[in-house]
């Protein structure tokens, strides 16, 4: 069976913490090359806010593969990837095969609380009576 692209986008449980989603990240790019595949890059995505909860997280640290294997091994990847503790969700894409590879992308710089309440003065007493 001829290897296919795909793409696999893991979220990683917060409580890991940084060295944690590396190691795990490492650990799954090891499983990848374990079945046979080839793994042409790996992308950190750092931390970043959920669209809604997830295993009441509100956070999660994003981990992009982008390899080669055949289908069989993809099922023995998504089942030990089932099998992480760690790991919250994972979605995995098959590629064309003319596709270019995902651009590189990092982690958005959080926004300051003071940067979040721009304007936040404009409201301070608002809410108070006029006698």
């Amino acid at each position: 069976m001829a290897d296919r692209r795909y793409e696999t986008l893991v979220l990683i449980h917060p409580d890991a913490g940084e060295p944690g989603a590396k190691e795990i990240g490492e650990r799954i790019k090891k499983l990848i090359e374990d079945q046979g595949g080839t793994v042409s890059q790996v992308q950190d995505w750092g931390a970043r806010e959920l669209a809604y909860l997830i295993a009441k997280q509100r956070r999660a640290f994003y981990v992009l593969f982008e390899y080669r294997a055949s289908s069989k091994a993809l099922l023995e990847i998504e089942r030990n990837l089932k099998l992480m503790d760690r790991v919250l969700r994972f979605g995995s894409v098959r590629q064309a095969e003319n596709a270019p590879p995902a651009p590189p992308r990092t982690a958005p710089r959080r926004p300051e609380r003071e940067e979040e309440f721009e304007g936040a003065a404009e409201f301070e007493g608002m809410g108070e009576e006029v006698p």
